[in-house]
């Protein structure tokens, strides 16, 4: 894939993305804004547009940009697909927004993890993943699933539904948790397996 097409691609996305993330904070006020930046969704987009920004920036300094391959993009990719699945899976059904509120819904949700994931299937060609990158991605879902519930526990508000004990049920809870590190690793796993395969593919036809 020619390198200024891809330049390109990530320009306009990358603004699509900062647009909707600064139009945002003008709707909902600085307070408001700052307190969205709990939930998983906001906090996946923030990574992937900076990651997008910095790609930019270092266009032209591969040995920057090779920093923030292999393990950090692959990382990003994984949460934000796991943004684009559990919410169309499991929260879309319930919520319709309307007005900016759906816009962003749109971008947030579905635009801006298919163009992420989209740019690691153009780009992430040269980075060898390795199975314990697992491990490495883990830290941040556990983390974010444990705030989430003490966030909960304390205040009422669990952010979303699936973590809920109290809404679930200790046995649907234990079970929903069971799900999302299944769709984890499930998740992580093909991305890993696709690099390697793409990886000793070059090879052979090298």
């Amino acid at each position: 894939m020619n390198r200024k097409i891809i330049l390109v691609y990530r320009i306009v996305f990358t603004a699509l993305s900062l647009f909707t993330i600064l139009a945002s904070l003008y709707l909902s006020g600085v307070l408001n804004f700052f307190s969205s930046f709990k939930y998983y969704t906001m906090q996946s987009n923030l990574m992937v547009t900076i990651w997008l920004t910095l790609a930019m920036i270092w266009y032209n300094k591969p040995k920057y940009l090779q920093k923030i391959k292999g393990v950090i993009k692959g990382a990003f990719t994984v949460y934000i697909t796991i943004t684009l699945v559990v919410f169309a899976i499991l929260l879309q059904p319930f919520y319709h927004p309307t007005g900016f509120a759906a816009f962003s819904n749109i971008v947030l949700h579905y635009i801006t993890p298919i163009i992420f994931i989209v740019d690691w299937v153009l780009t992430e060609t040269e980075a060898k993943y390795k199975w314990k990158y697992l491990l490495y991605w883990l830290i941040y879902l556990l983390g974010y699933i444990s705030f989430a519930i003490i966030l909960g526990t304390f205040t009422g508000d669990y952010l979303y539904p699936f973590l809920n004990p109290g809404f679930l049920g200790s046995t649907i809870f234990a079970l929903m948790l069971g799900i999302l590190a299944g769709g984890y690793i499930f998740l992580g796993s093909s991305y890993i397996g696709i690099n390697k395969l793409r990886v000793k593919k070059e090879k052979i036809i090298g």
